[in-house]
């Protein structure tokens, strides 16, 4: 179970598949724009965490709003 303390006082509960399915979702948000599917529960709660350690990880960061902002093309054509 993974259990990730909220700003609210409650604790936001998990079974341990829900991070490699929230870990997918935040990959496939990064840079996705418009068609950036919704945040997973898992993201939402780690933003919202009291923990610093959930709060500075990819999981918070994948529910953050400039995450899904489109990635510029540096490539070379």
């Amino acid at each position: 179970m993974i259990a990730i303390p909220q700003q609210d006082g409650t604790v936001a509960r998990f079974p341990k598949s829900a991070a490699k399915a929230a870990y997918l979702n935040a990959t496939l948000r990064l840079g996705a724009g418009e068609d950036a599917p919704p945040p997973h529960p898992l993201l939402l709660a780690a933003k919202n965490s009291t923990v610093d350690w959930w709060r500075e990880s990819v999981y918070a960061s994948g529910a953050e709003e400039g995450w899904t902002e489109p990635v510029k093309d540096l490539s070379e054509s």
